[in-house]
């Protein structure tokens, strides 16, 4: 079998992201199998090296704005529509079998296919997080014809992904496809892989890169991109609430790797008092990122919209319990109670409650940071999780030469 794999990015081509690096755990795990992969991307802007093929083509974006909204409304259209043309002749060539598409990078594919009966290799599509559909104010209006044109290729293609049972009713609801149409598969993680990136003197590491977490107790960690949407502000104003109280005691400590643009709004609204004890990383080497995992105490991730989370799942592999809200497919993971705490987003209140609850109860902590690396490990590791792609890419295949 032969996949072609459609993302505007990928890792370690390009900036770390949760759809990056579930791209290339999915070209891994292929390849794995004995599936020959082309990963049909744009210019690579990070040093590194994909599993397979990699046929680039040009974004359009020469300014660096990409991801931002004005970048994605005016080049990801027109990117897509390259993508489509560059894989349409790979299948006319007898090149690949199925394509697999994230997001709007199954839409030029989609269009070709309907006009050319050459163009029989099925077409997946992962909308992943769903983002210009969730969005809400100035952003929800500028992302209106993105929304447009993903449910277009959502309806050009064979099946739709949705990343957990709790996303399932999404797909048909924001991208209008018939349910029989979508299939769940999750972003997985790679155990393997997370033990070999996890320096055996964890702790040492990550002391030595923030020495302020030595001797801190408890040690909060949070993972993701600066942006308003995953909610850092309001675990800020939860923990400041709890310091207030005197509920954390003197050696907390709140650790957040990641940057973007609202990590300035983040430090403004952090109270003095809570200052020293809060930690900004920035982005993380995988070393130093899963050093600090296994420093951490409790995960917290607050966000208010989500697709799979797999910076969540990371945190369970590493036996920590989370508190996260219930967002996207973050309750597939997180079960309430068992391996961590939930709350609805943007509860503040809530979210200082768990936090609160967590805090100074190491024993809980522990049991609910093992049951989850037992949840992480047996429904989301990719060698659990590659069976079932390939079951669906047969299934497709078989229908298309029927």
């Amino acid at each position: 079998m032969r996949v072609a794999l459609l993302s505007r990015s990928a890792h370690p081509l390009h900036d770390p992201g949760g759809m990056e690096r579930a791209v290339y755990l999915l070209a891994k795990h292929l390849q794995s199998r004995g599936v020959d992969t082309v990963l049909v991307t744009r210019p690579a802007t990070c040093a590194g090296t994909f599993p397979g093929r990699v046929v680039t083509v040009p974004y359009g974006d020469a300014g660096g704005g990409h991801g931002r909204v004005l970048s994605r409304t005016l080049h990801y259209p027109a990117f897509a529509a390259r993508v489509g043309e560059t894989v349409a002749d790979m299948v006319r060539a007898g090149e690949v079998d199925i394509v697999d598409a994230q997001g709007l990078t199954a839409l030029g594919y989609g269009r070709r296919r309907r006009s050319d009966a050459r163009l029989r290799a099925p077409l997946v599509m992962n909308p992943q997080g769903l983002e210009e559909h969730k969005a809400r104010g100035l952003k929800r209006v500028a992302l209106t014809r993105l929304r447009r044109l993903s449910r277009e290729a959502a309806r050009l293609a064979d099946r739709v992904v949705a990343t957990d049972e709790a996303t399932r009713a999404e797909v048909p609801r924001y991208l209008g496809v018939d349910p029989s149409r979508v299939v769940v598969l999750p972003n997985g993680i790679d155990l393997d892989e997370i033990a070999a990136l996890t320096p055996p003197d964890a702790r040492a590491v990550a002391e030595a890169a923030l020495p302020a977490l030595r001797g801190a107790d408890p040690v909060f960690l949070s993972v993701g991109r600066l942006e308003a949407y995953k909610g850092f502000d309001d675990a800020g104003a939860a923990l400041s609430s709890l310091h207030a109280q005197g509920r954390l005691g003197e050696g907390w400590a709140w650790v957040i790797v990641g940057d973007g643009p609202g990590a300035p709004r983040l430090r403004r609204g952090l109270a003095p008092a809570v200052m020293p004890h809060v930690h900004f990383a920035g982005r993380a080497e995988d070393s130093l990122l899963h050093a600090l995992y296994e420093r951490a105490d409790l995960f917290v991730h607050p966000t208010h919209y989500e697709g799979s989370s797999l910076v969540t799942l990371e945190a369970m592999a590493h036996g920590r319990a989370v508190v996260a809200t219930r967002a996207g497919g973050i309750p597939d993971k997180v079960e309430d109670g068992a391996t961590g705490l939930l709350v609805e987003p943007a509860d503040r209140q809530g979210l200082a409650a768990a936090l609160g609850t967590l805090a100074r109860d190491r024993a809980r902590r522990e049991v609910m940071g093992g049951a989850g690396r037992r949840r992480a490990g047996e429904a989301f590791a990719w060698t659990v999780l590659i069976d079932r792609t390939l079951a669906l890419y047969e299934e497709l295949c078989r229908g298309a030469r029927a």
